[in-house]
């Protein structure tokens, strides 16, 4: 066990490295002002973690007002997507009502909302948070209507049989069975919520604070290296949230023989 975790890692070192010495050698084959090398970025970085960009905001806070906008998406996503997932996977009649609208919807891509977002509540955290709030939202609602409707019949037999009323079966029956699913969908929600915010700051903020800006300003600055600073914490935040939610679905739910860990 121990020498296979040694050997993950030692792999995992071995790609990075392998990353590193191409993209190296790509500074040297293509120009620097396109694609800077390692060591420059690795500079822009410590300069923007110590001294901050040219508005003195330091990187801690631009994750901290990208996380910000997020949380606050991603919060009434996962509030109104659970309650009506919930409802749909229990009652046929409310099925049938929002099914049209959510298949209609769901396929739009949460991009295609920003102009009409920005017209009706302007530059900032309102509309920044309603962009998230459709990409995450459908991730979690499908997720968790899907999670409903897999409760096995079987299970809900044996809690009327113990005298379990309604109530009684949605909280200690559907709901504890439908968590695997429902995570799943929170960390489908989470990453796309991510990825929409990067959008969405990429288009316009009301202040100059947040990775997408940090990404977009530097570039038209001609800054690459910090651009891509950006860039790559970006990409390490989003995959830390997508292993956060992982582990904790493999630590909960190892009870079910369905339910394949990674």
């Amino acid at each position: 066990m121990k020498k296979s975790k040694f050997l993950r890692i030692l792999i995992s070192f071995l790609v990075i490295f392998c990353v590193l010495f191409i993209w190296y050698i790509l500074t040297i084959i293509i120009p620097s002002n396109v694609i800077p090398n390692p060591l420059e970025v690795g500079s822009a970085f410590i300069k923007v973690l110590i001294e901050g960009d040219n508005f003195g905001y330091t990187l801690f806070d631009h994750i901290f007002a990208s996380l910000l906008r997020v949380l606050v998406g991603f919060y009434f996503a996962l509030i109104f997507a659970l309650i009506i997932g919930l409802l749909m996977g229990l009652s046929r009649k409310v099925k049938l009502l929002f099914s049209p609208i959510v298949e209609i919807l769901r396929p739009i891509p949460p991009f295609a909302w920003i102009p009409f977002v920005i017209a009706l509540s302007g530059i900032g955290l309102i509309s920044q948070s309603i962009v998230i709030f459709i990409g995450a939202f459908f991730p979690i609602l499908t997720n968790t209507l899907e999670g409903v409707q897999n409760v096995s019949p079987i299970h809900v037999d044996v809690a009327k049989t113990l005298g379990a009323n309604r109530s009684d079966i949605i909280l200690h029956v559907v709901l504890p069975s439908s968590l695997p699913s429902i995570f799943i969908g929170i960390r489908v929600g989470l990453g796309v919520g991510w990825m929409c915010l990067i959008a969405a700051e990429l288009i316009g903020l009301n202040e100059p604070v947040g990775l997408g800006y940090l990404i977009n300003f530097s570039a038209d600055m001609g800054n690459y290296s910090l651009s891509l600073v950006a860039i790559l914490i970006t990409g390490l935040i989003g995959y830390g949230i997508n292993y956060s939610v992982r582990l904790i679905e493999n630590y909960k739910f190892n009870w079910r023989d369905t339910y394949v860990k990674s």
